[in-house]
């Protein structure tokens, strides 16, 4: 693969994480508007919106380091963000934009060297301390935060906030479903 293909790559990974981000933020933003009175953030949406930014947050600041060693497992677990709307909506607003400026930095491709740091072990008791990539970490982070998406739709959904059909769906079973939408037509 070509060095322009592997940046763009890079960027498109950026930008699609950028844009599960902001996904989180109009969800935020909608369940303010629209749901129930009987809805309490704290206690379905704000815990996995959290472990979501903190995941991010594993991501860039392990690109400031001289090791590039990501350890998701040692996340602050800010509760602000998981209890206050407005402290994830501007934790998510920080985000986007540091993806944005990573975006463009054209050392930063999908090859890049990392090394990400894992708690293993029934307990945690086996530290593991595997090399990657940037490219891995980007699939990874819009993985797990499709995942999470999958609930977190429910949860709106039973508040009363319809995110749409394919809110939490992975990008694989999209297409899946495209194609054999389009097989049956």
């Amino acid at each position: 693969m070509q060095t322009s293909s592997i940046n763009m790559s890079a960027t498109c990974l950026w930008q699609y994480n950028a844009a599960l981000l902001a996904q989180a933020a109009i969800m935020i933003t909608r369940l303010g508007e629209e749901a129930g009175a009987d809805f309490v953030y704290a206690s379905a949406v704000g815990p996995h919106l959290r472990h979501i930014v903190e995941h991010y947050l594993a991501l860039v600041n392990a690109l400031k380091m001289d090791d590039r060693c990501v350890c998701y497992d040692a996340r602050n677990r800010d509760l602000r963000i998981q209890t206050d709307p407005s402290a994830t909506l501007s934790a998510l607003q920080e985000l986007h934009q540091s993806f944005a400026a990573l975006a463009q930095d054209q050392s930063l491709g999908l090859q890049t060297p990392l090394v990400t740091k894992l708690l293993a072990g029934a307990q945690g008791e086996i530290e593991l301390t595997v090399e990657t990539t940037l490219g891995r970490e980007l699939l990874f982070l819009s993985s797990h935060t499709v995942h999470h998406f999958a609930p977190l739709g429910q949860y709106c959904r039973n508040a009363g906030v319809e995110l749409g059909h394919d809110f939490g769906k992975a990008p694989a079973t999209m297409a899946f479903e495209q194609l054999h939408t389009a097989a049956s037509a």
